[in-house]
């Protein structure tokens, strides 16, 4: 076993995790970082001040939403703003995404270090799959500029599965299912004695908020179909404040409905212009609401995933589940009829796992391979190698290719692909047209890196089409990659938790 100290961090929609791993000859300690003594993590919730000062964050501002309000611009799920240019306006000050995430971590990381006595200087990042480009680049500036340099990156769900690895190790084909906040992230992993292969990921943006902005507006069509002596108000144009309070009574509503399965009372004070109300939610109304989001999204990002395997449920040997929005009545009915509820396993400590993970993965080192190979679709349906599996990871770069027309056209067409061990394609990740003059002598040259966020990046460029950079080349960014983790350090030595 690695021997030193680890941070990782989960940077959730709803909940942030941090967990420190310590590793020595006597074994691994594993510390949650989180409030009240580490009982729970902190809450992504933010509060800025109105008139300026500190910002709030945390369970604080979560227990103390409404009376804040008044003071402080409240804003939720900031992890979904990233890799926008959405900008929130608070007093006369504009702030990114990447500024209220920047503050955020800073808040946490000085949190920490005054009542868990932690010095935060670097860490492993988890991140959804689907998590873009310019989402992990903001991530990445955040947590830099809250003075966390991010040692390496790792998806969620093969994070979860890493903490939750002595429950599934013997199998050989596991499905990670991390429904969240925001996201829902999938693995497809092969098992084997010291190493873990990604034969599929997948990630869709959909979460708990999506149900919890689906059952505001409805309790909302409910309010105003009871107010008959006032001018009906669209729900997006409520105040930025009735509007998130809304939300935020219809999440209470749902944790409650989902731990219970009890018929819940729904209160709202002071909403705007039609007062106090109160609004019964019954359970089935509830599952009812949640179905279209489990059957259109959920079950068929499943399929996706699967798909990119070459895989049907049966060849799924375990499934782990993880996430906070994974005990709904309705997702959890539509997990087991797909897989079985033999084949279902419950994470461990489940608001921490994927920091453990990303903690883990600190041990791994950064240096993963790709487990399919990427390349270039030619004209002859050969599938033409950048970066080769088992070869190339984070860090490959590519030396310049040249490539050439094979016809007079206005553009050449590059298609990326994954290559797998047959030679066969199943995975499309991009497309881009360069445009040409039609020559037959032209050439196009191809040069790329593998970041350590797992991103391939590529540029092509046409120096025959002149020196206008918008004309003469592209640039492309593939995520979604899947690749092959070394786990013979963390394999040595014993695993105790605190």
């Amino acid at each position: 076993m690695k021997k030193g100290s680890f941070i990782g961090i989960n940077f959730g929609t709803t909940n942030t995790a941090v967990v420190h791993l310590q590793s020595d000859e006597h074994g691994t300690r594993i510390v949650n970082l989180g409030e009240g003594g580490g009982d729970y993590p902190f809450s992504s919730v933010v509060a800025v001040p109105k008139s300026g000062g500190a910002l709030k964050f945390g369970r604080e501002v979560k227990d103390r939403r409404e009376e804040l309000s008044a003071e402080y611009e409240i804003f939720t799920s900031m992890k979904s703003f990233l890799g926008t240019n959405k900008e929130f306006k608070v007093g006369s000050n504009r702030y990114s995404a990447t500024d209220i995430t920047t503050q955020f971590l800073k808040s946490v990381k000085d949190y920490i270090a005054r009542v868990h006595k932690v010095d935060i200087n670097e860490a492993g990042l988890a991140f959804p799959i689907d998590f873009s480009p310019e989402a992990r680049r903001e991530l990445r500036i955040a947590a830099e500029n809250a003075g966390i340099m991010v040692k390496c990156f790792v998806s969620e769900s093969t994070a979860a599965y890493l903490s939750n690895r002595e429950k599934v190790r013997a199998f050989s084909r596991i499905m990670v299912l991390d429904w969240g906040g925001g996201t829902f992230d999938i693995s497809i992993l092969d098992l084997k004695k010291n190493s873990v292969t990604e034969v599929s990921v997948f990630g869709e943006r959909v979460g708990g908020d999506d149900i919890d902005i689906e059952l505001a507006r409805r309790v909302h069509a409910d309010i105003v179909k009871r107010t008959a002596d006032t001018s009906p108000i669209p729900f997006d144009d409520m105040s930025p404040t009735d509007h998130d309070l809304m939300v935020a009574h219809c999440e209470r509503a749902k944790i409650e409905i989902s731990e219970t399965n009890e018929d819940y009372d729904l209160t709202v004070m002071d909403y705007g212009v039609y007062g106090t109300k109160t609004v019964p939610i019954r359970v089935d109304y509830f599952d009812e609401l949640v179905k279209p989001i489990i059957n259109n999204r959920i079950l068929r990002s499943i399929d996706k995933a699967l798909g990119r395997a070459n895989m049907t449920p049966a060849g799924i040997d375990a499934v782990i589940i993880i996430g906070g929005s994974s005990n709904l009545s309705a997702y959890e009915r539509a997990i087991t009829n797909l897989f079985g509820l033999d084949k279902i396993i419950l994470a461990d400590k489940p608001q921490w796992s994927t920091a453990i993970g990303a903690a883990m993965m600190r041990i791994i080192g950064g240096n993963f391979k790709l487990s399919d190979t990427l390349g270039v679709l030619l004209s002859d349906d050969f599938i033409f190698p950048l970066f080769e599996a088992s070869r190339d990871g984070v860090g490959s770069e590519i030396a310049p290719i040249d490539f050439s027309m094979v016809e007079d056209a206005q553009n050449a067409n590059f298609i990326f692909v994954n290559r797998d061990d047959e030679g066969m394609s199943n995975i499309t990740y991009d497309r881009v047209a360069i445009p040409t003059k039609g020559f037959l002598n032209e050439r196009i040259r191809l040069s790329g890196k593998i970041g350590d966020d797992q991103i391939a990046r590529i540029e092509i460029a046409n120096s025959f089409m002149g020196h206008s950079v918008n004309i003469s080349s592209r640039h492309v960014e593939i995520n979604k990659l899947t690749f092959f983790y070394n786990l013979a350090d963390l394999n040595q030595g014993g695993r105790d938790e605190e």
